[in-house]
Formats: structure tokens, C-alpha cells, sequence
């Protein structure tokens, strides 16, 4: 865990600095959710809070470091922090979890100062999960904070939302997010930063992991597999096998972004309008001989087959990837 602001990236400055105010002033809700879009620095933040919350001699606005209560935390050893999350990675978090906590929420605080429960993803608690956890956000006990990390656009539960105080974490300006990235990855060209952060809807975090996971290759190989399907050089049934031992969540959000340039393109018949520039050949194709409805109607599907992933539905992934791309099939 950082040491404070100093450590943040300059995008996260103005939500730190509201954060800040809210301590100084008294008004921290017990109940914080942080959301935004995943690769913004969600974690970065909530974790420099929790340093100024256990922290014993806070400097600046900031934790020390040096304290006892610093020094415990940064041992990963600190007993007046838990952290609830899924047992495994994609999992949901369970009720068996949040009632684990109730013993320890009882407590007295170990250090004598606050106890922070961080929760992350906070969209992936369960109903039940989420209802044990609805006692403790309306009747938190004193001095106790939870702090709720919700990835976007996966939905947060009504209910956990209306018992905290929210704070977007927004994608910085285009050239500043540029700018870090390029920092992070000296050896990339300008052409893989700006498509990787495209790619990314601008969060320059998770544009760094596309980077180094080489994720443009993959969505190089989804251009190619649209695009021989048009010209009969693919079956849909090849192409669904394909894609559905591959990240599906990232090639529909993809595909999602690309169907949008061509929406844009088709009512503009203007390229300049589009952000995804080397799909101009493609969509321009597709443009031409496709009526808007049946793009929207396509856009609406990959939009609802999205959703049904990002809320766990139990669906066979490779029999929804197969209707999909054969309505792309069927727009030329």
C-alpha cells in the first residue's frame, strides 16, 4: 500500500483531495463505494484511504508510514483490516463470508483506531451476501468504515447502494492518460498506445495490462474472423469455437465499440467521426450495404449478451457467440 496522494496518478488527485476534505470536515460516510470503469486505480485509492484511516500520526492529509499501525498494515498483518472477496478469481462473494465478519465487527479495534472492511468487487456479492451486509452498512459500529469497489458496468445491487455514498472515478483526459502509459512502456509506439487505450475506454491501468497481455493481438485475430465470415472464408460454428475458449467478455466489448463507429458511420458517412481508425476499411464495407435498423438491432444483441455475462446468467456461451455472428453474417 502507497504512501498517499504523491503516489496516485493525477487522475485519481481530485477524488483524493475530495476525500480528504471529507475527513478533515467529519463527514467520511461509513459507506463508501468507489465505481468507475476497471483499470482507473480504484484499488490505488481505496487503499491510501484506509492508510489515512488506520494510520496513528497521519501527516499532510496523508499516513505516515512509520507508526506501528503503518507498519502492521504494510506486514499485510494489520487486524483491524478485512478485505472480502470472491475465494476465487470470477467468483461470486458469498454470505459464508460476510458472516465470518460479524465476530470481528463486534470487536473493539485491535490498534484502538478505526476498522475498515474492504470489499472488492462489491458487484459480486451474492443476494444473500449482500443482505448480511445490509445490517452492518445501515447500523455500522463506531469508528468502522466499509469501502466498496464497484468495476463498471457490472451492476452494484440497489439495496448496497442506497445505504453509502458514491464517488465516480472518471478516465482522465486523452493526453494525460497517454502520457502515463507511455511512462509505464517506453519500448510501445504511439500507434499500440492509442489503440490499447481505445481498447480500454481510455483507463490507462487496464490499457497497461492489454499491453503487456498482448491483447491487441487478440483483437487483431476477432477483425480477422469478422471479416473472413463476410467474405465466406469462415463458418460461424469455427469462428464461435474460437472465440469461446477466448476472453468473451473482451472480444464483445470490442465488438460493441466497433459496431458503434459503424452506427456513427452510417448516419454520418463521415470516418472522422469513428475512434476505431484501422477498422475503416471494414466498417466502411459493411456501411455501405447495411441498413441502420439491422445495426442497431445487432448492436442491441451483443449489448444484451454482455449483460447476461457481466450478471453470471448461466448461458452456453458458444451457442450465444454462434447467433451472434451469424446476424453479422446476415448484414451483407
Amino acid at each position: 500500500m502507497t504512501r498517499g496522494q504523491f503516489d496516485l496518478p493525477d487522475w485519481l488527485i481530485p477524488n483524493w483531495t475530495r476525500l480528504q476534505q471529507m475527513l478533515a470536515q467529519q463527514r467520511l460516510p461509513h459507506g463508501l463505494v468507489l465505481g468507475g470503469l476497471p483499470g482507473l486505480g480504484k484499488r490505488q485509492l481505496a487503499e491510501t484511504l484506509l492508510a489515512r484511516l488506520l494510520c496513528q500520526q497521519p501527516h499532510q492529509g496523508v499516513a505516515c508510514e512509520e507508526c506501528k499501525s503503518c507498519l502492521l498494515r504494510h506486514s499485510q498483518n494489520h487486524p483491524d483490516i478485512k478485505i472480502l472477496q470472491p475465494e476465487e478469481e470470477g467468483k461470486a462473494i458469498l454470505v459464508d463470508s460476510v458472516r465470518k465478519l460479524q465476530p470481528w465487527l463486534a470487536a473493539t479495534a485491535q490498534q484502538g483506531g478505526a476498522k475498515v472492511v474492504l470489499v472488492e468487487p462489491a458487484n459480486e456479492l451474492n443476494i444473500n451476501a449482500a443482505n448480511a451486509l445490509l445490517k452492518n452498512l445501515e447500523e455500522p459500529g463506531s469508528n468502522t468504515y466499509f469501502i466498496l469497489l464497484h468495476h463498471w458496468p457490472r451492476p452494484l445491487l440497489a439495496t448496497i447502494k442506497s445505504r453509502c455514498q458514491a464517488q465516480e472515478i472518471l478516465p482522465p483526459h486523452e493526453k494525460l492518460g497517454l502520457r502515463w502509459l507511455q511512462l509505464q512502456s517506453s519500448t510501445a509506439i504511439d500507434e499500440e498506445l492509442r489503440q490499447v487505450m481505445t481498447m480500454a475506454h481510455g483507463a490507462p491501468l487496464l490499457a497497461l495490462r492489454y499491453l503487456q497481455q498482448g491483447a491487441h493481438a487478440t483483437r487483431h485475430q476477432t477483425l480477422v474472423d469478422l471479416t473472413a465470415l463476410l467474405r465466406n472464408k469462415a463458418s460461424v460454428a469455427e469462428v464461435a469455437e474460437n472465440w469461446a475458449k477466448g476472453p468473451v467478455r473482451q472480444v464483445l466489448d470490442w465488438w460493441l465499440q466497433w459496431l458503434q463507429d459503424l452506427i456513427k458511420l452510417k448516419q454520418t458517412a463521415d470516418v472522422a467521426n469513428i475512434r476505431n481508425q484501422d477498422v475503416e476499411k471494414l466498417l466502411l464495407a459493411v456501411a455501405k450495404k447495411t441498413s441502420i435498423e439491422a445495426m442497431f438491432a445487432l448492436y442491441d444483441e451483443v449489448l444484451q449478451a454482455l449483460d447476461s455475462i457481466n450478471k453470471r446468467r448461466n448461458i452456453n456461451q458458444q451457442l450465444m457467440l454462434e447467433q451472434l455472428l451469424y446476424r453479422w453474417y446476415q448484414l451483407l
